[in-house]
């Protein structure tokens, strides 16, 4: 029997707990990290994880988008889980054995210019076992069951930390054991979240006919075949820039634009609870043939999910040195700047998959790819540019090169997505675009007025820690302050805000 479908409401707010849950799971791994590997191992690491999430997401080739949209409007279909089952194992075989290319004489060498080989399988295992982690999760929102599948991966996650930081402690994690601590994190993910799919159909049988393998081949091939072109350019010019960044300026380079994109990730943790819910909503819009919810959908989320994300990665980017100070420690002094750019990222980063959700919802392949080798190909110029030394006509900005790259990319490319799908679904764009502008200024402004506040208080210098978390309580209460005054600020109303307060006192009524 299916299990029984949960509200948009209950799935966000579990997704919302367990990111709040995971949030200072992440950042105390993120600070051991840096710190026991050191910025030029912790480059290595960083280099050789990336090169190979890069080829997983080539092979992938937008067919997980594919599963995931059609598992969300034929649940009960058994026969696309076994189909993909099937495709996921050719995936591991072709992984594993493009690793070996790093055991090559002067081609392994070439690739992964000064990272030890021995390194690069276990990068290629570590890869497709994230990526996997994140299909059976989406399997479990597709399927409505998003709170089981949360609970799973805040006990698992929470587990896995303590672990690390025992590790780091007895002085005993080094990249090796870093490895193993991860794989047994990830395999014990993916258990859970299949556990939790068990009892989603009534039979399941991993037995497909020949018609029924064609039939699914023919499905999967006409969504994601137009993507093979953006997936093939995502691959060479996203290695290619870090290939860059690794030839040009080396590990330690390598380290500090690491992590720059960890603070950045560590921005975006509570804007990831709400995208893939969001996207489910679409393109269960889509599949009802209803463009004008579509469009509400987007007006609605789109600016929230900024404002969120915003709210993290401002003040982030404007207390850089002490983030720093934090997660790397002095021998990571010289990553502030990287930082302070990477931070903002996130911003636009929702942005971005809610309106690739429109197009992949839509089955506008050919469109999303268009725009996606171009944005690369301007990309992999800007890489060059900003990367090169100037004996090879760049600037040799090194980490901080590279994060201006990605985040004026972003920007653009977003925001013409944005208008793109705006052609396509009742949506404003101009409104949207003026929401990031006027939320984005109310943010650093905030951000910057406590940071210089508190240092006027004689709290401490910039790195000071206590002075970053009494800056962050007032930052906090001015933006809550902001948002109560001016709700638009957030995508809000004043009957949102109503609303959320009224059920939010309903509720503590009927606990006592």
């Amino acid at each position: 029997m299916a299990q029984p479908q949960q509200t948009l409401a209950k799935r966000y707010a579990y997704k919302l707990l367990a990111n709040v849950a995971s949030i200072p799971v992440y950042l105390t791994m993120e600070a051991i990290l840096p710190r026991a590997l050191g910025p030029k191992a912790y480059g290595d690491y960083s280099f050789a994880t990336n090169m190979f999430q890069q080829f997983t997401g080539f092979l992938d080739m937008g067919t997980s988008t594919c599963f995931y949209n059609a598992l969300s409007r034929r649940q009960q279909e058994f026969g696309l889980v076994s189909f993909y089952l099937r495709a996921t194992a050719l995936m591991l075989v072709v992984t594993m054995l493009s690793s070996g290319l790093a055991f090559v004489p002067v081609l392994g060498d070439w690739l992964l210019p000064g990272v030890p080989a021995w390194i690069v399988p276990l990068a290629a295992l570590w890869a497709f076992l994230t990526w996997w982690g994140r299909v059976l999760r989406s399997m479990n929102d597709a399927l409505g069951v998003t709170v089981s599948s949360e609970m799973v991966r805040t006990a698992v996650n929470l587990g896995s930390v303590a672990v690390l930081a025992g590790l780091f402690w007895a002085g005993w994690l080094n990249m090796g054991v870093l490895f193993a601590q991860q794989y047994a994190t990830l395999l014990l993910l993916a258990a859970g979240f299949g556990l939790v799919l068990r009892g989603c159909w009534q039979k399941p049988d991993f037995t497909l006919d020949r018609e029924a393998r064609r039939a699914y081949t023919r499905e999967f091939w006409t969504y994601s075949s137009p993507l093979f072109v953006q997936a093939l350019a995502s691959t060479v010019f996203l290695v290619a820039e870090r290939w860059l960044l690794q030839t040009f300026e080396g590990s330690v380079q390598q380290g500090f634009f690491a992590l720059s994109q960890k603070v950045g990730i560590a921005c975006f943790l509570f804007v990831s609870a709400m995208t893939p819910l969001v996207m489910r909503e679409l393109s269960i819009a889509y599949g009802n043939k209803d463009l004008k919810e579509m469009g509400r959908l987007l007006d609605r989320f789109a600016p929230l999910l900024f404002t969120v994300a915003g709210y993290f990665s401002c003040f982030t980017a404007v207390e850089a040195p002490a983030v720093v100070a934090i997660f790397g420690g002095a021998q990571y002094a010289a990553a502030i700047v990287p930082v302070q750019i990477m931070a903002l990222y996130p911003v636009h980063q929702g942005y971005g998959q809610l309106a690739g959700a429109v197009f992949y919802s839509m089955g506008r392949t050919r469109t999303m790819r268009n725009i996606a080798v171009t944005e690369y190909c301007i990309g992999f110029c800007m890489s060059w540019l900003l990367l090169a030394p100037a004996s090879h006509f760049g600037f040799g900005l090194g980490a901080t090169g590279l994060a201006i790259k990605t985040v004026l990319l972003q920007f653009v490319s977003v925001n013409f997505m944005l208008w793109v799908g705006s052609r396509m679904i009742p949506m404003h764009f101009w409104r949207n675009v003026a929401h990031q502008a006027g939320a984005l200024a109310f943010l650093v402004g905030a951000a910057w007025l406590c940071r210089t506040g508190t240092m006027a208080m004689g709290l401490g210098d910039a790195t000071a820690i206590v002075r970053f978390f009494v800056s962050g309580v007032l930052y906090s209460c001015i933006v809550g302050g902001g948002v109560l005054l001016f709700p638009p600020l957030a995508g809000l109303t004043r009957a949102d805000l109503t609303g959320l307060a009224t059920r939010a006192l309903g509720r503590l009524r009927r606990n006592r």
